[in-house]
C-alpha cells in the first residue's frame, strides 16, 4: 500500500465522518441495512466499499468487486478483524 493510498483512504474516511455521506448515503448507505453496526465500527471502509459495489453492479459482478477490495485492502482490515467480524459477516456474506 503506498503512502499516497493510504493517505487518500484516511481522507475519504475524514470526509465520511464530517459530511456523514459516504457511511450514510448511496450504496453504502443501503449495504448499512444489512449491518450498521460493521458500517459504523469501520468509516474508513466506506469509500472503499462504495467503490467496490459500484464495480459489482456495473463492471462484472463479484470478480470486480473482489478486485477493488483487495486494491483497498487495509481499509476493510477493520471489518474482518476480531472486534468487528460478527457485526460484519451480514454484509460480507451478501
Amino acid at each position: 500500500e503506498s503512502a499516497e493510498e493510504l493517505r487518500s483512504i484516511c481522507q475519504a474516511a475524514e470526509s465520511a465522518r464530517v459530511e456523514g455521506n459516504a457511511c450514510s448515503d448511496g450504496l453504502v448507505g443501503k449495504a448499512r441495512a444489512f449491518a450498521p453496526t460493521c458500517i459504523d465500527a469501520c468509516p474508513q471502509a466506506c469509500e472503499p466499499l462504495n467503490l467496490a459495489l459500484n464495480a459489482y453492479l456495473t463492471k462484472g459482478g463479484q470478480p470486480a468487486a473482489k478486485k477493488v477490495i483487495c486494491q483497498y485492502e487495509s481499509a476493510f482490515e477493520c471489518n474482518v478483524g476480531p472486534q468487528n467480524i460478527e457485526k460484519c459477516l451480514p454484509l460480507i456474506a451478501k
